[in-house]
């Protein structure tokens, strides 16, 4: 499957997908009655699903509008912009698995517990820890952090959820170091103990996000 997110003016419009049997869908989103006008000249402010490719895309992807280089806005035709949603290579850098073991590249001695939310609504005694932290290379050369995070609050209740925060392309341009301090900041890694100086001590990953070639 290929996915797509629309912008108007900046403003996400909606998603479009395409399915291994060539088959579409088209979700609009909630946006302001100005940009829904705009959608509705081009036939896309409603949802819409087809046994093939909608043709207002295959118009409006021509390579006259193609942006050069591997941006994830592939296409941009005045206020009109695509983008498209990477996926991931299945090459994966593993900076921290809770389950590994003493000897394992993505083992640390570190448990990386986290504070909880403290407010209204926050359950007793609820503790909170990343499960793993890496890094995904996508097939457009961008890359994602993901962090897996867990909660308990007693009761043998578990919940919690896995963060997928792609990296900003613009940010290969800085240099490493500055790269990782920037880096650490997102899916909530440095909430989770995580610092930019434990990045740069796991060998391979500079090679991984391309800076060692």
């Amino acid at each position: 499957m290929e996915s797509f997110e629309i912008f108007y003016d900046g403003t996400r419009t909606g998603s479009y997908y395409v399915y291994d049997d060539r088959s579409s869908r088209w979700t609009v989103w909630d946006v302001p009655d100005e940009v829904l006008d705009a959608l509705k000249a081009l036939g896309l402010d409603k949802d819409k699903d087809r046994k093939r490719p909608m043709k207002v895309f295959s118009d409006l992807m021509k390579d006259e509008y193609r942006v050069a280089g591997r941006k994830r806005i592939v296409y941009q035709n005045g206020p009109l912009s695509i983008a498209r949603v990477p996926r991931a290579t299945g090459e994966r850098f593993y900076v921290y698995r809770r389950a590994a073991e003493k000897g394992d590249p993505d083992y640390s001695p570190l448990r990386h517990d986290a504070p909880h939310y403290e407010g209204p609504g926050t359950p007793e005694g609820m503790r909170e820890w990343a499960s793993y932290y890496a890094f995904d290379k996508m097939d457009d050369g961008t890359y994602q952090a993901v962090l897996d995070e867990a909660w308990w609050w007693g009761g043998s209740h578990n919940d919690g959820g896995t963060m997928n925060r792609p990296i900003p392309e613009e940010w290969q341009d800085l240099p490493y170091d500055e790269f990782l301090e920037e880096v650490v900041y997102l899916a909530s890694a440095h909430h989770y103990g995580f610092t930019a100086e434990m990045l740069k001590e796991r060998k391979g990953l500079k090679e991984f996000f391309g800076y060692g070639e």
